[in-house]
């Protein structure tokens, strides 16, 4: 070994822990301080010790209570709305009103019953002579417009024909 390169070594260094707890060892150092030992630490001894640092325990508890606290009151709204509706009643009607509705009689119609009763085969009867005259004056009127039109067109191409084949003569 070279000489003077290594630092001092001490056989007998007391190592001191926060419990109080001492341990003789041998370090390059003649005095040594430690915050857990065999003696302390939860590892060795089975008991948990807490080192709070500025609440943050606390902090974290009461987060987790704020959490559950909430988590109950949306289970109680899911379980509000899961809640059937009530079953539709009817109200009552006085029976004024229905012994006025009763009595009186209604006004008769065209036929001797009451206003739109009528005859089935009257009625259909009626609304096909209806839909037979629209559609006759619908046709007339759309013919008399198309004709013109479709004149004018057969001019129209005649007359480029004819001066198409002029140009090619």
């Amino acid at each position: 070994m070279k000489a003077e390169i290594h630092p001092k070594y001490f056989d007998s260094v007391e190592i001191r822990c926060s419990c109080g707890n001492v341990v003789i060892s041998g370090s390059t150092k003649e005095k040594l301080k430690t915050e857990l030992c065999s003696k302390c630490h939860p590892f060795y001894t089975g008991q948990q010790k807490l080192v709070d640092t500025a609440g943050r325990v606390d902090k974290f508890e009461a987060k987790r209570r704020k959490f559950a606290e909430l988590t109950d009151v949306a289970k109680k709204r899911v379980e509000a709305k899961k809640k059937k509706p009530e079953a539709y009643k009817e109200k009552e009607i006085p029976a004024e009103v229905l012994e006025r509705a009763m009595a009186s009689e209604k006004p008769a119609g065209k036929w001797g019953g009451p206003v739109g009763d009528a005859p089935a085969e009257t009625v259909v009867k009626e609304e096909v002579a209806e839909a037979k005259k629209a559609k006759k004056t619908s046709t007339k009127k759309a013919s008399v417009k198309k004709a013109p039109a479709k004149k004018a067109m057969v001019k129209k191409t005649t007359t480029k024909k004819v001066a198409a084949k002029k140009s090619k003569k």
